[in-house]
């Protein structure tokens, strides 16, 4: 049985809210990285993946990481090619960030088709304003809405938009899908067929990975195939997907009719971004799905479990697999 871990995290609250759920167990705070003994002769590490990245082939002792990040590029940034580390590493991911990354979409949805935002604005000029759109909105039961990307998290978003009565549509790397399986999409776009759902849908939800094959995929005026619809982009993916330059291209060539943008090519978003100041562009700042300390307290426990017995870990994360996909897909490109 594991009696200490170490937790390496700038997450607010994570030492406490692993403490709750598991009481049994010390959790050791590491303040000090290049020092700390005890760190580096820990069996177990709690860490955040841009934190234990550059020490990652310095912890002989250690037997298992638990990430606290989904994402794994700034892990990735850091491994030997040649060299997989020597212990299992698993990303947190699971339920919790389908089920907030659907809170997002759906609450930014509601809230760009009946205005909130304009009406905030009148409400700080005491005018009472019912006319034109804010009184003639769209529903989310109206709706088609694409999806791009249909892993765990879009496939929970798919899902909570499909119970709410819109048409989804679905996009992915996979040829096809089992449409009995999953039978929140009413229709399934590969690889080959991404112009076909952006002219279908009144929004576009990005939700996929930053890989090569994505990277700049809507690029090169892909988004003019938006136009007849206009429909919205939603990004809570990642910001590569689309360059600045392309994304204002399509916003000021009305091929889409508003962005909701929560991720950016460069992070922070730069002050000089014309995106600021856009019209009908709602940016929030990369918190559309946070790692939240009480959501991986959870997940750790299960995790855990497996880990004292000897079972393969959720989510442990695939370096060679990985690296050769990427090479591979660098060879292409």
């Amino acid at each position: 049985m594991i009696s200490t871990i170490s937790v390496l995290s700038r997450i607010k609250y994570i030492v406490p809210e692993l403490q709750r759920i598991l009481p049994n167990i010390t959790f050791y705070e590491v303040n000090d990285v290049e020092t700390d003994k005890k760190f580096r002769d820990s069996q177990v590490i709690i860490a955040d993946f841009d934190l234990i990245a550059p020490y990652i082939y310095d912890l002989s002792q250690t037997k298992w990481v638990q990430g606290t990040w989904a994402g794994v590029e700034k892990l990735m940034e850091k491994v030997d090619k040649s060299k997989p580390p020597p212990f299992p590493i698993s990303r947190f991911t699971g339920d919790h960030f389908g089920k907030l990354m659907s809170e997002y979409v759906v609450s930014n949805i509601v809230n760009f088709e009946r205005r909130a935002f304009k009406i905030r604005e009148n409400q700080m000029l005491k005018q009472w304003d019912r006319d034109n759109d804010i009184h003639n909105y769209r529903a989310i039961y109206d709706l088609t809405i694409g999806i791009l990307g249909l892993g765990s998290i879009g496939s929970r978003v798919a899902k909570t938009l499909n119970n709410m009565g819109a048409v989804v549509y679905a996009y992915g790397r996979r040829d096809s899908i089992d449409l009995d399986e999953f039978e929140y999409v009413s229709k399934y776009f590969n690889s080959d067929h991404l112009s076909e759902i952006l002219k279908s849908c009144d929004y576009i939800v990005n939700i996929l990975p930053n890989t090569p094959l994505t990277k700049g995929l809507l690029n090169e005026g892909v988004l003019e195939n938006c136009k007849n619809k206009q429909s919205v982009f939603i990004n809570v993916g990642r910001g590569s997907i689309i360059s600045e330059e392309c994304l204002l291209t399509a916003l000021k060539n009305k091929w889409i009719s508003g962005a909701i943008l929560d991720v950016f090519e460069e992070e922070p978003l730069r002050k000089d971004s014309e995106l600021w100041k856009t019209p009908n562009v709602i940016i929030t700042p990369h918190v559309a799905a946070t790692s939240r300390a009480k959501d991986i307290a959870e997940v750790v426990k299960v995790n855990l479990q497996y880990y004292e017995a000897n079972l393969k870990i959720p989510a442990t994360i695939d370096f060679i697999k990985g690296i050769l996909k990427i090479l591979h897909l660098n060879n292409k490109l």
